[in-house]
């Protein structure tokens, strides 16, 4: 039969011979293909018995070839796929005897994964990808990818510092010239020759030569960014990586050099060289060429430029419509729409009046096709860098028409803009009927032992007054090397959380054009509120912040807040003490926070002393920002103890999805209070650190109707629904729906976590974080939650200035107005102020009336306003920031 002569072919192979030969033989010349269709016919994919060792390595083996082939087609959906579909066996080989062939597919595989990851702009997790493939290779002497390993491993924090704005390229220069060297070392001792890469006929030769290309481009990358001075050393470099990679036959990283050399060349060159790429194999060199192309026509005023660019634009829409790519696409959209407006911008005015509409409708075109695969936060990540960027400019557009506009519309139209682009990932989850539901994992108890330590709250000193004890203090790591282990069980819970929406996809919000109508009829409605929508704005990169204030039905507008003033004010009041905690903000700062952020709004407001609800929407570094204890001069005290204030996430939100309504909400005595309290053990009588103690004398009705996890305080232990805070605590929470929820204890932030936020201490070593949170809880009629520890407010800014961390995550399970301090509080003050709403709710169920979440609060301040009277010692007693 045909088909035995097939078999008989396909069996013909060394599958680990073809494994090995794979980089050089058939990712180079991009025949993936040809290997792949061998490795499935030879059944290399299916699941192998881990008895036999080189069954699995061969199975990893087969995967990275797949993920490396789909990495070149911008596939990466399907390469996440194989990643979670061959990980377990990756770990398990690492327990194995590293033998060259098994150490070669364990270190090929943690690269081939950190290049998908570093696709979607995941950088942290790429770079421990990176990193472990570095240890497995260098571990087993694999000279031979060693350098192509290495140039990832120096190339992604040098781009993770490129997208945060802070490159130091002056430092990646000098460590990939020394990696260079090295290499060039490794090669003359093989007796490998980079000058004659095409007379090298073993694999291995190649694969390095490959490797040394690759470091030779990214140091052309880095001593381009460093500015014109560099650049004729930059062409040096990559015409020495060129010519290692025309001698291999390499078309990936031929596009890559030439992409690179026409960028530096005068524009009749480039045209030249982009002229080149038209033919090239690799799609996505050939899509950039025409592209770049297009923009060199169109910046010659030649009107067909201008079409080609919109026509180009039109194609990668269709594709990413068709689902082509959830990664970096996004940003050939995005550029491509931006090099279209610049053309339509330069064109005569009566031709760019034509072109207006299109500009408009393809511009909401990519913001829709791009939110079409919205099942993955990093591809959301790679949203905010690639489709925030157009927003902002066209916010700023807005703003310049609008001052020279008599009616309201281009104002409505940038606010429009403004909640188009931001809190996307929680509109998103919102909007789902029933995101996926997983019990709580937990982490290996001794690595969670050594990667955490809860500190001894000290003693209280003799005669000390109230209000000077102890901070609920931040997690401190018991070991700086320990630090690695708690960021992978961290980046273990992202990828877990993120992987759930490979197969059960979030359902995409609408936006809402109608918005700031919608926004004006509630403040008609509720004619003592106010809204104050902040929003960041520039011609590529937010460089300032205005905000628009709603009132009695009129919209106002104020600009011009720098944003590096913003970012130097978090730098302040995230500087910790001598003891290693972030404080409450000193009064001049909490004076500075008021010239900089509320001053400028506070002017557009009418009678703010009548005010009966403030409401400050925030947008990037302002989220973590304790806008509530912005502190007028000359006032008596901040101003969430002036007026009733509290925050929400975005006006869509606030609005049309509903929050508002959790300002007021009833209340009854039936209503369950559930919390996890992870008290020290000796603070389980109420007298040191995290007590607990907001959880008595709330009048609740502790038998019936709490439901305690963790280390409740001892006065508690008759309370009949108790559990450990793991799995099963945190499942009968969730079963239990409880109006009213607290977590009481530690908390960690630290800006070295980057994307994954802070989490929360459980007892027994464990933490919890955002994303157990999200898929873990489900609180669908709480109408209060808290975070009493400290800086569980922090870490909700994102880099596409929407709402993260804790906030997000229980705003997606349904909980109700969310109360977190963004300081290490006072374990006195979060008591009094959480007991004091808990009372209050239990004072309105009596009364049969509503419960006021902000009215209550700002009672609660008012109080303290009059109880401590010095300045410094009342910030620290207003913790608290509730968002609706």
């Amino acid at each position: 039969m045909y088909s035995d002569r097939i078999m008989d072919f396909a069996d013909g192979f060394d599958i680990e011979e073809l494994i090995r030969r794979y980089d050089a033989d058939f990712d180079v010349p991009l025949r993936h293909e040809y290997a792949l269709g061998v490795l499935r016919m030879a059944g290399a994919f299916e699941r192998a018995d881990r008895a036999d060792v080189g069954a699995v390595a061969r199975r990893i083996g087969a995967h990275w070839c797949d993920i490396i082939h789909c990495d070149m087609v911008y596939d990466h959906w399907t390469a996440l796929r194989r990643i979670e579909a061959s990980r377990s066996d990756v770990e398990w080989l690492l327990g194995q005897p590293q033998g060259e062939f098994v150490a070669y597919v364990t270190a090929r595989w943690y690269d081939g994964a950190g290049k998908i990851h570093y696709r979607l702009g995941s950088f942290a997790r790429a770079l421990r990808d990176f990193e472990a493939a570095h240890r497995v290779a260098a571990a087993a002497g694999l000279w031979w990818c060693l350098p192509d390993i290495r140039s990832n491993v120096l190339r992604t924090p040098y781009e993770q510092s490129r997208q945060a704005g802070d490159q130091r390229p002056a430092e990646t220069i000098a460590a990939l010239r020394a990696e260079i060297d090295d290499a060039t070392a490794v090669a003359e001792g093989h007796g490998i020759d980079p000058d004659s890469a095409g007379a090298v006929e073993d694999y291995r030769g190649r694969e390095f030569l490959r490797g040394l290309s690759s470091l030779l481009h990214n140091l052309a990358l880095a001593e381009k960014d460093s500015g014109p001075g560099q650049h004729v050393a930059s062409l040096r470099d990559s015409m020495r990586s060129i010519a290692i990679s025309r001698a291999l036959g390499d078309e990936f990283r031929i596009v890559q050099s030439v992409n690179h050399q026409a960028l530096l060349s005068d524009d009749n060159t480039a045209r030249i060289q982009f002229t080149e790429l038209l033919n090239e194999r690799y799609g996505r060199g050939a899509l950039i060429a025409r592209q770049q192309l297009a923009r060199l026509e169109a910046k010659e005023g030649n009107a067909e430029g201008v079409e080609q660019l919109a026509s180009l634009l039109e194609e990668v829409i269709g594709d990413l419509h068709a689902g082509g790519s959830i990664g970096t696409d996004v940003e050939l959209a995005d550029h491509t729409m931006r090099h279209y407006v610049t053309a339509v911008n330069a064109l005569d005015d009566a031709i760019r009046h034509r072109h207006e509409a299109r500009v408009a409708d393809l511009r909401r075109r990519v913001a829709e096709s791009v939110r079409r695969a919205v099942a993955l936060p990093a591809y959301k990540r790679a949203y905010a860098k690639a489709v925030r960027p157009s927003f902002l400019e066209r916010i700023a557009q807005e703003l310049e028409e609008m001052a020279a506009a008599s009616g309201p519309e281009p104002a409505e139209r940038a606010f429009g803009l403004v909640e188009e682009s931001s809190a996307r990932e929680l509109l998103d989850m919102m909007a789902t009927a029933e995101l996926p539901r997983l019990t709580l994992p937990t982490a290996p108890r001794a690595a969670a032992a050594e990667a955490l330590a809860i500190p001894n709250a000290a003693e209280r000193p003799a005669g000390s007054r109230r209000g000077t004890g102890v901070r609920r203090a931040a997690v401190t790591a018991a070991h700086d090397e320990r630090q690695a282990t708690r960021i992978a069980e961290l980046a273990r819970r992202e990828t877990e959380f993120e992987n759930q929406f490979l197969t059960q996809p979030l359902e995409a919000a609408t936006h809402d054009p109608e918005i700031a109508h919608r926004l004006r009829m509630f403040t008609v409605n509720n004619d003592h509120t106010c809204v104050v929508r902040y929003f960041a704005y520039g011609p590529a990169s937010p460089d300032r912040i205005g905000a628009f204030v709603f009132q009695h039905g009129e919209m106002r507008v104020t600009t011009g807040i720098p944003c590096a003033d913003v970012a130097a004010l978090v730098r302040k009041l995230m500087t910790p003490n001598e003891r290693g905690e972030i404080v409450a903000p000193s009064v001049n700062l909490c004076r500075e926070i008021w010239e900089l952020l509320i001053k400028p709004v506070w002017r557009e407001v009418d009678r703010p002393e009548k005010l009966e609800h403030l409401v400050l929407i925030p947008t990037d570094d302002i989220f973590a920002i304790p806008l509530h204890v912005a502190w007028e001069p000359g006032a008596e005290a901040p101003v969430a103890a002036r007026v009733p204030l509290s925050q929400s996430v975005s006006a869509t939100a606030f609005v049309n999805r509903g929050r508002s309504l959790l300002k007021r909400q009833p209340v009854s005595e039936t209503d369950d209070l559930a919390a996890i309290v992870a008290a020290d053990d000796s603070a389980r009588g109420g007298e040191r650190g995290v007590s607990g103690r907001e959880l008595l004398h709330t009048d609740w009705s502790e038998e019936d109707h709490m439901i305690l996890a963790g280390n409740y305080p001892r006065a508690l232990e008759h309370v009949e629904r108790k559990f450990r805070a793991d799995g099963t605590g945190l499942k009968a929470i969730a079963d239990a729906k409880p109006e009213f929820f607290i977590y009481a204890g530690h908390g960690k932030y630290d800006e070295t976590y980057g994307q994954y936020g802070p989490y929360l201490v459980l007892p027994d070593g464990d933490f919890l974080t955002q994303y157990d949170v999200a898929l873990r809880l489900r609180l669908p009629r709480n109408k209060l939650a808290v975070l009493g520890a400290c800086l569980a407010g922090q870490g909700t800014q994102t880099d596409g200035g929407d709402i993260g961390g804790f906030l997000r995550a229980l705003m997606a399970t349904g909980a109700g107005a969310i109360g977190a301090p963004l300081w290490s509080v006072l374990d006195d003050e979060i008591v009094d102020t959480v007991r004091a709403l808990l009372q209050a709710s239990r004072a309105a169920a009596r009364a049969g009336s509503a419960f006021d979440v902000v009215v209550n609060l700002h009672a609660h301040y008012r109080k303290v306003v009059a109880e401590k009277p010095e300045p410094h010692v009342l910030i620290e007693s207003l913790p608290l920031t509730v968002y609706l």
